[in-house]
């Protein structure tokens, strides 16, 4: 809790002081940062939609050679997400405790010099405890284990997408496509997602890590809930068809849609 750079200026203790709820994960549900009902049910919700429906997620689990692997897969997954408290949360707060003046900082000329951007460094702590505390042959292995990592999280995405383009939009506009013509497409329009991924780039470095991560969480939390429940619904009642779960997840996915809206234009919630 004392992990507070040395120069502040004359901004508020709110911004560079620890939140006094930092070791708590159940947190108020008027002022947290995390309100814990949201914790409870809004993540499980999210959680629902990823790891059951997500396309990334449904594509490998289908590359499975029998549906027991299937099962052993998502089960030492599901082990394996017990991880991420070791591997990124801890090493987060211990990267803010060695390094406050850098990790920490709140005068934007000093967070211009340390990281080349003005609204924060809290991007640079995994990576300055790696480059820092590491000794040579162990920083270069965690540097290509990270990039292997993000290579992987790439291609997963990219192939997914490709898969989606190729087998519900093209295959329909080109009912007699071989099968040399759809991998030929599919090729296509991962180069294409690459494009964009690539313009993208700029408008990530003008967002400077400040409220693009806040944004792209907010989509997934007003978009994902309708098709988890679609799905949930189709398990355990029998009594949801085609239809109605086609017009249910439309319906949900417009008032979804209309609250982001709401929340990007007037700022509530």
């Amino acid at each position: 809790m004392q992990a507070i750079p040395s120069t502040v200026g004359n901004y508020s203790a709110a911004c560079y002081s620890p939140r006094a709820d930092s070791f708590h994960i159940f947190r108020d549900p008027l002022k947290g940062d995390m309100p814990w009902p949201g914790l409870i049910f809004g993540l499980t919700i999210q959680a629902a939609w990823y790891w059951c429906t997500d396309q990334v997620i449904v594509q490998r689990c289908l590359s499975a050679k029998n549906m027991s692997h299937v099962k052993a897969g998502c089960i030492l997954c599901g082990y394996l997400k017990l991880l991420p408290m070791f591997l990124m949360v801890f090493p987060g707060m211990i990267s803010r405790v060695l390094y406050p003046d850098e990790v920490a900082c709140v005068v934007p000329e000093l967070c211009k010099e340390y990281c080349d951007t003005e609204v924060g460094c809290t991007n640079i702590a995994y990576p300055k405890m790696v480059v820092d505390l590491m000794p040579n042959g162990l920083r270069g292995l965690m540097l290509s284990v990270m990039l292997a990592s993000l290579m992987s999280s790439l291609t997963s995405i990219f192939n997914s997408a490709s898969t989606l383009f190729t087998m519900d939009i093209y295959a329909k506009v080109r009912q007699k496509a071989s099968e040399k013509e759809l991998m030929i497409a599919g090729r296509l329009f991962i180069l294409v997602l690459i494009g964009i991924s690539i313009a993208w780039i700029p408008i990530v470095q003008t967002a400077q890590s400040g409220q693009l991560f806040d944004y792209i969480q907010s989509i997934t939390s007003y978009l994902a809930p309708p098709i988890a429940a679609v799905f949930t619904l189709a398990i355990f009642c029998k009594r949801v068809n085609e239809p109605g779960a086609f017009y249910g997840m439309l319906i949900g996915l417009a008032i979804g849609l209309t609250r982001m809206i709401a929340e990007f234009v007037y700022g509530t919630g």
